[in-house]
């Protein structure tokens, strides 16, 4: 992004871009068509609700359902806490180990776009029990209830 961003302020220097240059600038520039995002964070007010509906552990996999009932799409971010004590944890190509206790999961925004209003989130970490898991754990995109974005094993 910073990469991108150079690019458009070494090109538009000294000229009067609108903000339909710097959108298709950037598109361009990163590789990606975000529409989508120019669309929700520039031209309306929706916003995120996103929660995690349930919680199934089986066989070392655990699924996390999420629903999202805003109208804004968003990536599924998933902090995963696990038990101090217990089972190795696996890698998973999607995750990244943020402590010896705790993963983060990350999804494409794409989950979303084929309509669907849940999404399963699957996850094969191994035995060691999840003591706890935060949606969207820094708060990054503008969710109308962020109440229901933990589930705690009991």
């Amino acid at each position: 992004m910073i990469a991108a961003m150079k690019k458009y302020t070494d090109t538009w220097a000294f000229k009067h871009p609108s903000p339909w240059d710097y959108l298709f600038f950037m598109n361009n520039a990163l590789g990606q068509n975000l529409e989508w995002f120019w669309y929700y964070w520039l031209f309306t007010t929706e916003s995120v609700n996103g929660s995690i509906e349930k919680v199934i552990a089986e066989n070392g996999k655990t699924t996390v359902t999420v629903k999202q009932v805003g109208e804004m799409p968003s990536p599924v971010v998933l902090k995963v806490e696990f038990e101090s004590e217990g089972a190795g944890i696996k890698s998973l190509p999607n995750a990244k180990m943020i402590d010896a206790r705790t993963a983060e999961v990350t999804w494409p925004i794409s989950v979303w776009f084929g309509g669907s209003r849940t999404y399963d989130a699957v996850m094969d970490f191994g035995g060691r029990t999840i003591k706890k898991i935060t949606l969207d754990p820094h708060r990054r995109f503008p969710d109308k209830e962020v109440g229901d974005n933990v589930w705690e094993n009991k």
